[in-house]
């Protein structure tokens, strides 16, 4: 046997010898279902579809070059004397659970400068302090086969109940069940690791926790990069079928690249306000993408707007925010108005249609003037429960957007859910219920408005 042969086994006993009971485990059942989907009948051609899939260039291009990156950062470290063969295992974890699976977060999330600030953050929390000293010690290997299937049930189980509001209680409970185990594993690792601090405290402890917090700070760049190249391929595919006629897409790609450079949030603001004003020459090109930058500038310092006008719109954006309704950008829709709106919020026990409720803020570029809480009773055998909602969202609306005393004058009319119309200062407050024509049947929808300016009138 020659000495590089000698040095790969002893590579391969060193690895295996710092798997613990708990991966043993994860990779036993892991194997063992793969195998089942694999050999069984009825699931092997699903699994040959998902491997097809998995083995196109368009998802492999991207993991290797994130492997070849995480080979820099691994060469990097070798070279400061930071890692050794002895990382091997955690560093493949790494690459596994955090690299591959933060560049789908990255690429898919809607807010995508958000979701970095998020995975720096998680990088360097107190939570991978604690999962770090959670895997110090493992529970004998038996039981840590008996325990994976039925830990992993629980957690995505109560995921599941999770998405279903009536299975709250149920969520609940698994939520404790899963908080009960987790701190089961934590103290018993950490009760391991006072009785064998002598064992603990080496350099290849705190090495095994230090790299791959090296490695995913190390890593951001890269993330960077590839949130750029995401945004700018969708900005890029998009625009010519929905944006623009294609002889305006190269200059397009070149004010993208020119004037907003990495910042992908007003890069995807444009890309959705060219399927909204359609310029049909260069010049309107350029014109839409100076007017919202002036745009964002305005929105990092909003100008006062009176009473009588209104409400700074960027402010009214903020009024739901404590019952955490979050709008979208104020925009052009068309004829000078402008608008921004919250997604629908939906709950209840509807199987088909749930009822759901949303805040519209609506007026012109230097002024909101019309607040509106709507809510649609898609289930009417679950309107009380819907109606409180919105009850308790007009009312927050109205102390935000008018003053507490009217909150104490008019509670009583919103309570009863008449409908009515009541003066504000500069404007006034109305609800409406509309009964839907057709649909769905005893079906209705609620409006709370709240108007200001010359509008308000009407």
């Amino acid at each position: 046997m020659t000495l590089t042969g000698e040095s790969a086994i002893d590579a391969a006993q060193a690895f295996l010898g710092t798997v613990n009971t708990r991966e043993a485990a994860a990779t036993f059942w892991l194997v063992a279902f793969a195998a089942f989907v694999v050999f069984h009948r009825s699931t092997r051609p699903s699994a040959v579809g998902v491997l097809k899939a998995l083995a196109k260039p368009v998802l492999l291009a991207p993991l290797a070059i994130a492997a070849l990156y995480a080979g820099a950062e691994i060469w990097a470290l070798q070279r400061f004397g930071l890692w050794s063969a002895t990382n091997l295992k955690t560093t493949i974890l790494w690459l596994a659970t955090f690299a591959f699976v933060t560049m789908f977060e990255v690429a898919n999330a809607k807010e995508r400068p958000a979701s970095l600030g998020k995975i720096t953050r998680d990088v360097v929390s107190v939570t991978a302090v604690l999962v770090f000293i959670t895997g110090l010690h493992t529970f004998p290997l038996i039981v840590e086969l008996i325990a994976f299937p039925l830990v992993t049930l629980i957690a995505l189980t109560g995921e599941f109940a999770k998405h279903k509001p009536e299975h709250a209680p149920a969520a609940r409970l698994l939520s404790c069940m899963t908080t009960a185990i987790g701190f089961l594993y934590l103290g018993f690792s950490l009760l391991k690791t006072v009785e064998q601090w002598q064992k603990a405290a080496t350099w290849n402890t705190a090495s095994e926790f230090v790299i791959p917090i090296l490695l995913s700070l190390g890593f951001l760049p890269f993330l960077y990069g590839w949130r750029t190249y995401v945004a700018y391929n969708s900005m890029f595919t998009t625009i010519g079928i929905f944006g623009i006629e294609s002889r305006l897409v190269p200059y397009a790609r070149w004010l993208a690249i020119t004037r907003i450079r990495g910042d992908v949030v007003l890069l995807d603001r444009w890309r959705k306000a060219l399927q909204t004003s359609r310029p049909s020459n260069k010049a309107e090109l350029k014109h839409s993408l100076e007017a919202l930058r002036a745009l964002t500038a305005r929105e990092k310092s909003p100008p006062a707007v009176q009473p009588k006008d209104g409400w700074s719109p960027y402010f009214a954006m903020q009024f739901m925010a404590d019952l955490g309704v979050e709008t979208g950008h104020y925009h052009h829709s068309f004829d000078g108005e402008w608008f921004a709106s919250s997604p629908m919020r939906e709950f209840g026990n509807g199987a088909i249609w749930r009822n759901n409720i949303a805040y519209y803020i609506d007026g012109s570029e230097q002024a909101a003037n019309t607040l509106k809480i709507k809510l649609n009773v898609n289930d009417p055998s679950a309107a009380r429960e819907a109606e409180d909602m919105f009850v308790l969202h007009s009312l927050h609306l109205l102390e935000q957007a008018v003053s507490l005393d009217a909150v104490e004058r008019l509670k009583g009319l919103l309570a009863s859910l008449d409908d009515f119309e009541a003066n504000i200062p500069f404007g006034k407050v109305t609800l409406k219920r509309e009964a839907f024509d057709g649909g769905i049947p005893g079906g209705y929808s609620r409006i709370f408005r709240v108007r200001r300016g010359a509008d308000a009138a009407d």
